[in-house]
């Protein structure tokens, strides 16, 4: 969603990669690809991984219990809640298809099968600005009435495919747990969770290896 209203002395910071003016987006997404967390707002050139660790120190940010983890990109830290791809090795799905060879070693079945189960949130985001025409044209409103705008086109999403799910019951969003896990509060790296990425990977391996 491309900005229009950014004062000239700001367009530097809010400028991306591909030269647009916009803001930076950080979403996650369930299984059900709704969406569990929106942080806007972020300026187009801030590194995801600066985005993150906001949305993680925030008072009512993005909570990771321990023990539990997210998929993401390469563009993230693989540390602690944060399960990243390998570097280096075939990743996107287009790599697989069509005449590409299959896994030729464990870290590219890892990223395989990683990159399968994070398409969720790229089917997410696709849906919903399929879904909403003013998040794919360019933005003439304040970046903080832009930023509520995504929001709310979020909230909707997710409110239209939990009326439109066969079973709305299995998504209980009222539960309240009684005693509230700790969560994880920093984003670095771990040499823990490096290793266990790597014995999460070789065990894939061998699975395939044993069929």
């Amino acid at each position: 969603m491309v900005l229009n209203r950014v004062p000239s002395e700001y367009k530097p910071r809010y400028r991306t990669r591909k030269g647009d003016i916009a803001t930076n987006v950080l979403g996650v997404c369930d299984r059900n690809l709704n969406f569990t967390y929106v942080l806007p707002g972020w300026e187009g050139s801030a590194a995801d991984g600066r985005v993150l660790r906001d949305a993680v120190v925030r008072r009512n940010g993005l909570k990771i219990p321990e023990g539990n983890y997210y998929l993401c990109d390469g563009g993230y830290t693989n540390g602690k809640g944060f399960l990243s791809p390998y570097r280096g090795y075939r990743y996107w799905l287009r790599d697989w298809q069509g005449d590409n060879p299959s896994p030729r070693c464990r870290e590219e079945l890892f990223n395989m099968k990683h990159a399968r189960a994070r398409n969720a949130i790229e089917r997410a985001f696709g849906l919903l600005k399929g879904r909403w025409g003013i998040l794919r044209s360019s933005s003439w409103y304040s970046i903080k009435v832009h930023n509520r705008i995504i929001s709310a086109c979020c909230l909707i999403h997710n409110y239209i495919r939990t009326e439109m799910d066969v079973n709305p019951l299995d998504m209980d969003m009222e539960e309240q747990v009684e005693n509230q896990p700790e969560h994880i509060d920093v984003v670095e790296s771990f040499e823990e969770w490096t290793t266990w990425r790597d014995e999460l990977a070789q065990s894939m391996w061998n699975a395939r290896s044993n069929q």
